[in-house]
């Protein structure tokens, strides 16, 4: 029970982020949902995990496409918590931030985001292009024992840079 604890006082302060007590509770609900299942299903492994009812598979659906949190006010109320009460790696009184990204192949023709991305390298097994997200995360650097281990502060899909909509560049291959 005390884990849990500690994972609430980390929690409670991103009420800020929504604008609802409701909106607050499906996020507590989601987050401790990823926080304990034990399989990587999405939604359903949320319900399954948590014991929820049938119904609220589309209420939490609902809960992840709705406006009611903020994520930019989340992604500032997280960052501070985890900057106040995580020991972040510091070299010369600077924290140490990382950088990461990925991409992710999908099939929906009507998908958002989905952009045509060049996969470098050499290799007959895998194409040369693909259409999918492209990822990008940001993590603080933070000590854990003899170790050190990366807590993602904010993650976005990256659309690239568009100046006109009549460009259909894909997005780096860097």
């Amino acid at each position: 029970m005390q884990l849990w604890w500690q994972w609430w006082s980390r929690v409670a302060p991103l009420r800020a982020a929504c604008t609802r007590e409701r909106s607050f509770l499906w996020l507590v609900s989601a987050l401790a949902g990823y926080s304990a299942r034990a399989d990587l299903l999405g939604v359903t492994s949320i319900v399954r995990t948590l014991g929820l009812a049938a119904r609220c598979y589309d209420r939490l659906l609902d809960f992840f496409h709705s406006s009611a949190v903020d994520v930019d006010t989340l992604t500032r109320c997280w960052v501070r918590r985890v900057l106040q009460t995580l020991p972040v790696h510091r070299v010369a009184g600077r924290p140490v931030f990382l950088g990461d990204g990925l991409k992710v192949a999908k099939a929906g023709r009507k998908m958002p985001a989905v952009k045509l991305l060049h996969q470098p390298g050499e290799s007959n097994t895998k194409p040369a292009w693909i259409m999918g997200h492209s990822v990008q995360v940001v993590s603080a650097l933070v000590a854990a024992a003899d170790s050190h281990f990366a807590v993602p502060l904010a993650g976005r899909i990256h659309e690239g840079v568009t100046f006109t909509h009549h460009d259909h560049g894909t997005l780096p291959s860097t």
